[in-house]
């Protein structure tokens, strides 16, 4: 039996994201004009778009320029529901949630088929349609007039501004609770695991489409809520309110609070609503000036008199921060630079802050160790871990076929016309010179690639042309010639990311966090500990994937395919830059993995593991079988020792 070391605790994000709840929750106790209080909700609105942009920005890595359109869209939810039909904050909060949500999703679907530059070209031009027919649809939105509404009256103890600020801040910390919820789950797993790694995301069963779908449309939801309570925060809505430039403080806001928390979201929209404030007021905005001009002096001189290591790097911010002074003091207005002031802290906060305020108190904070969890007995057998599913079968008979594969691309032929037979239970060897198509074999096996011809039978069904997601929920496993961890996660989580599949609860369970859900996750926390047990690592198990050695991530990337109870595992040259001692660990574990019913695929340039593990091996050469069979036939076979090992029998014995 083996134990894990975890144990609950609070990571510096969630102290800061209670430490701010609790000063928002004090705030109107302690300030009462409603100018600041408003600046409070304001603050809280933000922040509720914030942390939903985070979804798809910080965690999934996609960039959306198209979130001030579905804040305008939330916000025009309300207003119309009560400009129109007289209904009021009850009816606009889940209306404006809905309404967003669906637009995101209909956005989401073809949008998210592109990536990088082109996803934010396409969501961009949504704020900017959502933006004109907001304008145009006068019948309805009252055009360019706006929509003039007043804040409900609630309970009628408090000042109607004071009312409204704790609707928004129990629905914030209500945002908060439940994003730490989904972030914990299967699902803030996947969303995470695709953005490190999308092809061994998809290779692990869980679709990246699909999860950028489900991130965006939530993203979008939150979205909605945002502007149903901006819409009551301001009382006055129009359709210049959500530009552009409302799109570049959401991104100011995640930058430079920082990415994958809760309290980075606060912090960030924090600064983005008092910064137009103190920008306004000119005296206010040199004294800043002056006061940041001269703590980068005093950063400078003190780097250059110890001789840090870093003083030349931070010589073009400092100089940046320098020249603040004398520019506030050549304007006389900053308020018609907003968008330049913008720009230049979203570019320095991505060159100097990668990962914003946040994560550089992150770094200045005593390092902790990694967040614990109780201790979790591995009671279970580690067959039953990873064993595969279905009925069983005799050994020996033929378990996956590939029929006449050919593989193009341009006019090079990679594979052509080739067969391969893996007998179930077995240790199939697949070798070849460099360039022989190994791995493009291996990429139309997990259905990466889409042959030209021929097909891929598992267990009498054909597969080709199923996504690599699909194949992989089949019973098709795969490790990576160079290894595809999911860095920023903890070893456990990697596993758990291939245990998605054994969930059944959908995202409202994980927002709720039912019962159904919480009994999933500690089976799947139970099962992912055992498979980190089997393949040694149950000691590593909150080691972040990054920083494990070489050899570990080598094996945690088999403890992770185990994790889909293949019937079939491929592994892409797994020996590849590993010690003697590693390997003889490596061999071990893939003999065990046989051994309990596992078929393998071994890619490998290690003559001595193929030949020591292997029950059959095939040789490819330039795209073409050139033999296959025993391990001691290969290697007498002419033709392999000519195009692979390179010599007569007698050179290669000598």
């Amino acid at each position: 039996m083996a134990r894990s070391t975890l144990r609950p605790g609070l990571s510096f994000s969630g102290l800061g994201a209670i430490t701010a709840i609790a000063a928002l929750a004090a705030f109107p106790l302690v300030i009462t004009s409603p100018y600041y209080i408003h600046l409070a909700t304001l603050i809280a609105v933000y922040a509720i778009l914030v942390l939903g942009l985070d979804i798809v920005v910080g965690y999934t890595g996609e960039v959306s320029l198209g979130h001030a359109g579905l804040f305008g869209i939330g916000a025009y939810t309300a207003g119309v529901l009560k400009f129109q039909l007289g209904l009021g904050l009850l009816a606009a909060v889940p209306a404006g949630i809905v309404v967003a949500a669906l637009f995101g999703f209909v956005l989401a679907l073809p949008a998210l088929r592109v990536t990088g530059p082109y996803l934010a070209m396409v969501t961009l031009a949504f704020g900017t349609i959502v933006q004109i027919l907001i304008n145009e649809m006068d019948f309805l939105t009252n055009g360019p007039m706006g929509i003039t509404i007043r804040q409900p009256r609630l309970v009628g103890v408090l000042p109607r501004a004071s009312e409204f600020y704790e609707v928004v801040a129990i629905l914030l910390v209500a945002t908060i609770i439940a994003l730490n919820r989904l972030m914990r789950s299967q699902f803030g797993r996947a969303f995470e695991a695709l953005r490190d790694a999308p092809i061994a995301c998809d290779c692990m069963g869980v679709s990246v489409y699909a999860n950028k779908v489900y991130a965006f449309v939530i993203s979008a939801g939150l979205a909605g809520l945002a502007g149903s309570l901006f819409c009551y925060s301001e009382q006055y809505i129009s359709p210049n309110s959500y530009g552009f430039e409302l799109t570049v403080q959401f991104l100011l806001a995640l930058t430079l609070g920082g990415r994958k928390s809760r309290s980075g979201p606060l912090l960030g929209a924090t600064i983005v609503v008092l910064l137009p404030n103190l920008l306004s007021d000119m005296a206010l905005a040199r004294d800043i000036a002056a006061l940041i001009a001269g703590v980068a002096l005093v950063v400078v001189a003190r780097a250059w008199l110890r001789r840090t290591d870093n003083r030349r790097r931070i010589l073009i911010p400092a100089a940046l921060c320098l020249a603040t002074f004398p520019a506030s003091l050549a304007l006389t207005s900053i308020t018609d630079y907003r968008l330049t002031v913008f720009g230049l802290m979203i570019l320095f906060v991505v060159y100097y802050l990668p990962d914003g305020l946040v994560g550089w108190l992150r770094t200045l904070a005593p390092r902790t160790g990694r967040p614990e969890m109780p201790p979790i007995a591995i009671e279970r057998d580690a067959v039953s871990a990873f064993a595969p599913t279905g009925l069983p079968a005799a050994l020996g008979e033929p378990l996956l076929l590939a029929e006449r594969i050919r593989m193009q691309f341009g006019g090079l032929t990679a594979l052509n016309q080739v067969d391969l037979t893996v007998a179930r239970g077995s240790i199939h060897g697949l070798i070849g010179p460099n360039g022989s198509g190994k791995s493009t074999m291996m990429n139309v096996l997990t259905g990466i690639y889409q042959p030209g011809d021929g097909r891929v039978v598992l267990a009498g069904t054909t597969v080709t042309g199923l996504t690599p997601a699909a194949i992989a929920r089949k019973g098709i496993a795969r490790t990576f010639q160079n290894v595809q961890l999911f860095g920023e996660m903890s070893a456990l989580e990697n596993v758990l990311v291939a245990l998605h599949h054994s969930f059944r609860g959908m995202v409202l369970d994980a927002l709720l966090s039912t019962p159904r859900q919480r009994h999933d996750e500690a089976q799947a926390r139970a099962r992912a500990l055992a498979l980190l047990d089997f393949v040694g690592l149950a000691d590593l198990a909150a080691e972040e994937a990054r920083n494990l050695p070489y050899g570990k991530q080598r094996l945690l990337e088999i403890g992770r395919a185990l994790g889909l109870s293949p019937s079939v595992l491929l592994l892409d040259e797994p020996a590849a830059g590993l010690t003697a001692p590693d390997i003889t660990t490596l061999i071990a574990i893939i003999t065990k993995i046989r051994d309990h019913g596992v078929t393998v695929i071994l890619i490998e340039h290690h003559m001595d593991v193929v030949m020591t593990i292997s029950d059959t091996v095939t040789v490819l050469d330039f795209g073409h079988k050139i033999a296959e069979g025993r391990p001691a036939q290969v290697q007498a076979d002419p033709k392999v020792i000519e195009a692979y090992l390179g010599g007569t029998i007698a050179e290669t014995a000598a």
